[in-house]
């Protein structure tokens, strides 16, 4: 058996980082004959290249560094917060390498992968520069490029995190979006008692999504003179609102609820008191913004509230709604005119015990609003399909009130098995998140594992997609969802 002379195993040659080497060749037959070296004169030589580059350096003058960090650009600006275009609309990125050897770059959005890359533009000075134009990041709000260089011997470097914000849409937010994109996204209670907002991931295809979350962003702030929401001097008066604020929080978001501005907000319950937090189009809530809304005098007490869903427009007068659980009772707040809720009503009582509210909002196609909620006596979803008003207007709320009173008579099996509380701890029934134009649903189950659930106009099959692993143990302590 023969030892490969350049292998760096145990048995084999070491070979020395930056080194040149010479070898040459001859053969030996079976009877200890030779042939002459191959090459006969010179030798042939390599260099032993292991080193990795170091990590490239990047830039954009439509998507600056929100980090405000030394990337290597001496004109980019600190000020440079927010994209210089809207979401969907494509700029240029580029790249520098720190070693004359790198070959190539390779690149991706918002995780460690690297489905795209370019070849380094010719020459070899560190001060070369490649473009990477009509790029279109994936997301509204929040994102991350991760690029790494490839230098001509293999080797990968580290990845650049390159932290940017995308500008919205210059439209009126859709049902459930924070960020512009057009997609709903998920608002979070984490662990510590602060606001976290998960956008929803895009597909290929802009338009849609895949239900996935992507990289979070701070939810909140308050007003600072010193300091805008990220704690950078030069940007709007705001800092970080108060480290553990909402604890004790239920949350829920689904529309523009105050000022009209199109822009999507969030309604919480704290404090003995149901309050609207405006949202400012890029994804967070100024708490300082509140406003309080005013209740009918047979509302039950804020404290009492277990359970708060929007549902929108569901009773047809162009006033958001919201359906909530107290004690063993589901209520409705009717006709919210932007300062207060027009009307109380208590839909049923005693079945609710063991229930919770996942989705007030039309599953089944015909454009009136339906209920699913989740039964922990089966460990199943249940819906129920709601009736036109008698108006013509909206629902009729006495539909949603008993299974007997539904369209179909009866509550329908939506979810077999596996959804008791003991399995999942919460349950967000979003706008449609993956494109199908079906309202769909996020879970995050008592191990920390987070799924999503493609909605369905009947009963939803199969067991949804994890899109956070319970490895991570991020989400375990999550206080509330909405």
């Amino acid at each position: 058996m023969h030892t490969d002379p350049f292998s760096t195993g145990s048995t084999g040659l070491k070979l020395v980082n930056g080194s040149t080497y010479s070898w040459r060749a001859k053969s030996v037959d079976k009877y200890g004959a030779t042939s002459g070296y191959s090459h006969t004169k010179i030798p042939c030589r390599f260099v032993y290249d292991s080193s990795k580059p170091s990590p490239p350096l990047a830039s954009s003058t439509q998507f600056p560094d929100a980090d405000a960090s030394d990337n290597g650009f001496a004109n980019d600006s600190e000020d440079s917060k927010w994209s210089t275009v809207t979401f969907g609309t494509a700029g240029t990125f580029t790249f520098r390498a720190r070693q004359t050897d790198v070959v190539r770059y390779e690149y991706g959005f918002n995780q460690a992968s690297y489905p795209f890359s370019v070849n380094r533009t010719n020459g070899a000075a560190t001060t070369t520069t490649t473009p990477v134009t009509n790029v279109k990041p994936p997301l509204a709000g929040p994102n991350v490029l991760y690029v790494r260089a490839v230098d001509d011997a293999g080797n990968v470097s580290q990845p650049l995190k390159y932290f940017f914000y995308v500008t919205p849409r210059d439209k009126a937010d859709a049902p459930g979006d924070f960020t512009g994109d057009r997609r709903p996204d998920l608002v979070v209670v984490d662990g510590n008692g602060n606001l976290r907002l998960y956008p929803s991931e895009s597909s290929t295809d802009l338009a849609k999504g895949t239900g996935d979350l992507d990289y979070s962003m701070s939810g909140a702030y308050r007003g600072n003179p010193a300091k805008d929401p990220n704690g950078d001097d030069g940007l709007p008066p705001y800092a970080a609102a108060p480290s553990g604020y909402w604890k004790n929080t239920l949350i829920t978001h689904l529309g523009d609820f105050y000022g009209g501005d199109g822009l999507q907000d969030l309604v919480a319950v704290r404090e003995n008191a149901l309050w609207v937090y405006p949202g400012d189009g890029y994804g967070a809530v100024n708490i300082d913004k509140r406003q309080r809304v005013l209740l009918p005098s047979n509302a039950p007490a804020p404290t009492t509230i277990t359970q708060i869903v929007a549902a929108g427009d569901a009773t047809g007068d162009g006033k958001t709604d919201f359906f909530l659980t107290v004690g063993d009772a589901i209520w409705a707040f009717t006709g919210y005119n932007g300062a207060s809720i027009e009307q109380a009503v208590r839909l049923s009582s005693s079945p609710w015990t063991e229930r919770d509210i996942v989705s007030v909002q039309d599953i089944t196609g015909d454009g009136i609003t339906d209920l699913i909620y989740r039964t922990d006596v089966s460990s199943r979803l249940l819906l129920r399909t709601g009736k036109p008003a008698a108006s013509g207007n909206g629902v009729d709320l006495n539909s949603l009130a008993a299974a007997v009173n539904s369209a179909n008579g009866v509550d329908d099996q939506y979810g077999a098995s596996g959804w008791g509380s003991s399995n999942i701890r919460f349950l967000f029934g979003t706008p449609d998140a993956n494109g199908d134009n079906i309202p769909d649903i996020w879970t995050l189950r008592t191990d920390g594992a987070v799924r999503f659930y493609a909605g369905s106009r009947t009963e939803m099959a199969g067991s949804g997609t994890e899109i956070v692993s319970k490895s991570g143990g991020g989400w375990i302590n999550k206080m509330a969802i909405g």
